[in-house]
């Protein structure tokens, strides 16, 4: 079972709560990912190396259109 924050990202968000008030709590809990993943599109963008694990476009709209033909096939069973 996961729980957010874990025990290793709490000293960080108590940081980040004080910098950033008012702030949506989970951004301080994923503030790490949040900054792999702007590190390596800049680095893409940049130099146009691979960004390693991040999804792309065309991975984006498999993704929605999965869902989309899943999506009916699940509100029918939670009907049931």
């Amino acid at each position: 079972r996961h729980c957010m924050p874990v025990e290793e990202d709490e000293a960080n968000v108590s940081v980040l709560e004080a910098k950033y008030p008012g702030a949506m709590p989970y951004f301080f809990s994923q503030d790490p990912d949040y900054t792999t993943v702007k590190e390596r599109v800049a680095k893409l963008c940049a130099t146009g190396e691979e960004a390693k694990d991040i999804a792309t476009i065309d991975i984006a709209i498999s993704a929605l259109q999965i869902a989309e033909y899943l999506t009916p096939m699940m509100q029918k069973e939670l009907k049931a």
